[in-house]
């Protein structure tokens, strides 16, 4: 909305600033106002790129609006806002909201308000509160239930951007080989992994942290190589904390848009499977999964896509996926007690994948 200033902070959010905003977007009439808006914490601080907060909401008029919702506007770590702005993240969720999720067929959240200036490095998104479902719990690790739907679902998500000439014309929706990622990403790991040595080589293994050294020695052309296997839209950030459950994971739901991308669609199960799967899940369940994903792609469409060559870019992608929690224990502030728990549960997972599968044969 013209005129709109964007929230740097959730108190800014006011019930004048709201009443505009969601009169702007036809969630409420143009008579009805917000009487009042609360402000609570969310996210437990592990947010690295953004900041969230819930407001609860109530109206000149009973029942004339949602009562709850999420704020999400840029995090205040300079340093990682920075990296978010490098990487166009905070525009990704922003276009992918506007333009891609009515023609996604899979549950996303819904959103109220989405505004946004890339140039000034502002935006602000009014997301639904999910209330019927429970969030992910990444630090607890996946139930084998939780990854086989999350699994359907996703190749339900590929499926319906599979090889379509849509998605290069998309000047937002980056490749892993875009120019920011080769710039960016190849430095981040390589300074990573000098934390990586050492302070985690007791938790993921010489063997793994010396793969580490390998790959951090190539990751611009292991970036390229990804980049040259982009097939369909991917989520980008396919793990636990993104996705939303009822109790029997017969049902979920996406959020967190902010590294939607163009890639394999592999790069999302190996990020799935590195963040969010433990390893005696993997090694009790995981070559089962992922054939349970490749017949779910195949029964949705996709029929030029063999098993060999998703397993190649599995591999492929359990070198690149490592690259996040590296980078999580190496150059972000990872934030509270959770964010620490998560941090190491991640290491000790995404390493794990591309020990257990010999992703190495394919550096």
């Amino acid at each position: 909305m013209a005129g709109l200033a964007r929230p740097a902070t959730p108190r800014q959010v006011t019930a004048s600033w709201l009443t505009q905003a969601l009169q702007a977007s036809g969630v409420i009439e143009p008579h009805i106002e917000v009487g009042s808006v609360r402000h609570e914490p969310l996210g437990g601080g592990t947010g690295v790129f953004g900041t969230l907060a819930r407001l609860v909401v109530d109206y000149t008029e009973p029942n004339s609006g949602p009562t709850s919702m999420v704020l999400k506007i840029p995090t205040t770590a300079p340093e990682n806002k920075a990296v978010g702005l490098a990487l166009g993240l905070y525009v990704r969720e922003g276009q992918f909201l506007k333009l891609m999720a009515d023609r996604t067929p899979v549950n996303s959240v819904g959103c109220y308000y989405n505004d946004m200036d890339v140039e000034a490095g502002e935006f602000v998104l009014l997301l639904e509160e999910i209330r019927d479902l429970e969030v992910g719990q990444q630090t607890a690790g996946a139930s084998v239930a939780q990854l086989e739907i999350a699994l359907r679902e996703l190749a339900k998500f590929h499926a319906a951007w599979w090889k379509n000439p849509e998605l290069a014309q998309m000047d937002w929706l980056p490749r892993n080989d875009s120019p920011a990622n080769l710039v960016v990403v190849p430095d981040i790991m390589r300074n990573a992994m000098v934390v990586v040595e050492r302070d985690w080589t007791d938790v993921i293994g010489r063997e793994a942290v010396e793969l580490g050294k390998r790959l951090a020695g190539q990751f611009d052309t292991i970036i390229k190589r990804t980049g040259e296997v982009a097939h369909t839209m991917c989520h980008g950030d396919a793990r636990l904390e993104n996705m939303f459950f009822n109790a029997d994971a017969s049902r979920m739901k996406f959020i967190d848009f902010q590294l939607v991308i163009h890639a394999s669609p592999a790069q999302d199960v190996a990020y799935l499977m590195g963040s969010s799967c433990d390893n005696d899940t993997w090694d009790q369940h995981g070559s089962r999964l992922l054939k349970l994903y490749h017949d779910a792609l195949t029964t949705a469409g996709v029929t030029d896509y063999t098993w060999d060559q998703f397993w190649y870019e599995f591999k492929l992608n359990s070198l690149w996926a490592v690259a996040a929690p590296a980078s999580m224990v190496g150059t972000f502030d990872v934030g509270d007690e959770n964010g620490k728990i998560l941090a190491r549960k991640w290491m000790e997972r995404g390493w794990y994948i591309p020990m257990a599968t010999g992703a190495h044969d394919v550096l």
